[in-house]
């Protein structure tokens, strides 16, 4: 008999729907098979299934396993829907993939079942995903868009069982099945045939010797998603996108379109949420994510003040999976920012752009900006304990560092000396030396840079008790260092200044060297060339001595193709660009 444990797993709805009540059950004397066996009314016709996938011995023997167990209602619901008569007539091969897709070398509680895939792949290699669908006003919790959850958590001596109300079926399709038999994806079917790109996604990932190849994630586009971008048909695509009237020449731009929906990676929803930047098949293009309230967004991106809308990864139409990987849908997206309604019908496709400045205000953080009156406001001052900044990474030791935000005096007093950009900053931590309670090295992640050639410059503000900072673009060692203690020269101009590898960034007034305007110091690092449109990384370094502190302050980091004007414009304490 199995005790009872009270506890109620209560399930969030986004629509402030009622709660399904799921009970949790326990029984530590038995195992997976055991349980089967002594509730014949409920499971007797999976167990038959475990039984003709010659699985018995295995499921009742010790190991930490997780099994979405189809009750004997949801075994009938297969049989009819599958036009089988009885369990006997199921073949050995495909009891044991009904088997292994609903088994999990790993013990998985409900707790972990977010709206995503779970974190272990099941026995039969392909991960399943969890979700929260609601019916009839009541909430419940889905498996692999398959099955409701019936009772959680019922726990055995070989792990944890989760009752469904339908049998789990692995997938079968490859990638290019599952798109062609949709009847969703048309165009798309047509475009991927005609680049030959259909053959690629055509090989499961058991037959596929390239290890690069073996799963893939694809971003389709549905035909009602192209005819609202203006693409009737195929020959309308092909008259706009192929540049070389060879769409298998991976030089037309048809080609590249397709490839660019193809990412070498296996990613579900949950993974490109937390993941900035993917890999295409097409040669150095990526696409951007993020995770904006409930929508993951693809290539919703801003340059230089702009934004450029992108694609909503279509939840009910994505994490589909396939034999060698996992489609999604994109879709438009429509969204009101600052007062501004934007909208983007769809049509996911590179983004031609050409190299552009990025002057990038390192204080701007998600973190800084998301909490209330600190970004930009009125002689504010907060510390963001080690690892609280995802786009800033510090190796550091002690307890006490941090990163200090600093936002100076606003409305900005008239004599005011300080002339950082924004008007405010960032302190590396509380101490920027080597050793114990120390920061070693600070690392930060990009805006997005346009691929192309760039002088890159580091905007400081003098340090008295200065040290020389190595930098670092993506690992690779910068040809200059820099020394936190210079400053620039009043006898010099700008040009004779950019000589050496220095200029006065900000719109400071230029007066003599005693003058802490000349504290306000833009230093040449030197030439990156950038192949990937992307995210990037900097990192700084400590030199100081152990028993040395010292203060590091950062206000920008600048990137400018190498044909611009370096020095032009400056950067306002404002937030404006001075010419």
């Amino acid at each position: 008999m199995l005790t009872i444990v009270s506890g109620i797993m209560l399930l969030a709805c986004l629509n402030s729907c009622k709660q399904n009540h799921l009970t949790y059950n326990t029984s530590g004397t038995v195992n997976m098979y055991d349980y089967m066996v002594q509730n014949p009314d409920q499971f007797s016709l999976f167990k038959s299934i475990v039984d003709k996938a010659g699985y018995a011995s295995f499921l009742n023997t010790y190991g930490t396993y997780t099994l979405f167990l189809p009750n004997n209602d949801a075994v009938n619901k297969y049989l009819k829907a599958n036009s089988k008569t009885s369990v006997d007539v199921i073949d050995a091969a495909t009891a044991k993939g009904l088997v292994s897709i609903a088994l999990i070398a790993d013990t998985l509680s409900s707790q972990y079942f977010s709206d995503g895939k779970l974190r272990t792949p099941t026995t039969i290699g392909q991960y399943l995903v969890t979700g929260t669908t609601t019916i009839n006003g009541v909430a419940n919790i889905t498996i692999n868009k398959q099955a409701n959850l019936v009772t959680a958590n019922i726990k055995v001596g070989n792990g944890i069982i989760h009752i469904i109300d339908n049998v789990l079926v692995p997938a079968s399709l490859t990638l290019a099945q599952t798109i062609e038999q949709s009847g969703k994806y048309t165009i798309f079917t047509a475009i991927l045939k005609a680049t030959g790109l259909y053959d690629t996604l055509n090989v499961a990932a058991v037959n596929n010797t390239n290890i690069n190849r073996k799963y893939l994630t694809v971003i389709g586009e549905t035909d009602s998603t192209l005819k609202a971008s203006g693409f009737a048909d195929y020959n309308a695509m092909k008259t706009k996108y192929s540049t070389k009237g060879d769409p298998t020449n991976h030089a037309d731009s048809l080609w590249l379109y397709a490839a660019y929906h193809i990412w070498p990676e296996l990613s579900y929803l949950s993974d490109i949420a937390i993941t900035t930047s993917h890999s295409t098949l097409a040669p150095l293009e990526i696409t951007t994510s993020q995770l904006l309230g409930q929508d993951v967004l693809i290539n919703n991106d801003t340059f230089n003040g702009i934004l450029e809308l992108g694609q909503r990864l279509y939840r009910p139409g994505s994490d589909v999976s396939a034999s060698n990987g996992v489609l999604h849908s994109a879709w438009g997206y429509a969204a009101v920012i600052g007062g501004v309604s934007y909208t983007s019908v769809g049509n996911y496709s590179i983004k031609i752009r050409f190299p552009s400045p990025v002057y990038f205000d390192v204080a701007v953080q998600p973190e800084i900006l998301r909490t209330p009156g600190l970004y930009r406001g009125n002689n504010v001052n907060l510390n963001f304990a080690v690892g609280t900044i995802a786009g800033i990474l510090e190796k550091a030791t002690g307890s006490s560092l941090y990163v200090n935000y600093q936002s100076l005096t606003v409305p900005i007093p008239a004599a005011s000396t300080n002339y950082y950009y924004n008007n405010d900053y960032i302190l590396g931590g509380l101490r920027w030396r080597t050793g114990s309670n120390g920061t070693q090295s600070m690392e930060f992640t990009t805006p997005v840079i346009v691929k192309g050639q760039y002088k890159v410059w580091v905007d400081y503000f003098r340090q008295s008790a200065s040290q020389v900072v190595p930098a670092y673009f993506d690992n690779v060692s910068m040809a200059n260092t820099f020394n936190d203690g210079d400053a620039l020269n009043a006898a010099e101009t700008d040009s004779q200044a950019e000589s050496r590898g220095f200029k006065s960034y900000s719109d400071a007034p230029v007066n003599t060297t005693a003058n802490p305007y000349y504290g306000f110091v833009g230093r040449l690092l030197g030439i990156v060339t950038i192949k990937t449109t992307d995210h990037h990384k900097i990192r700084f370094e400590s030199t100081a001595g152990s028993g040395d502190a010292k203060t590091f302050i950062i206000d920008v980091v600048e990137f400018r193709p190498v044909t611009m004007d370096q020095v032009h414009p400056r950067l306002g304490r404002a937030g404006n660009l001075v010419p």
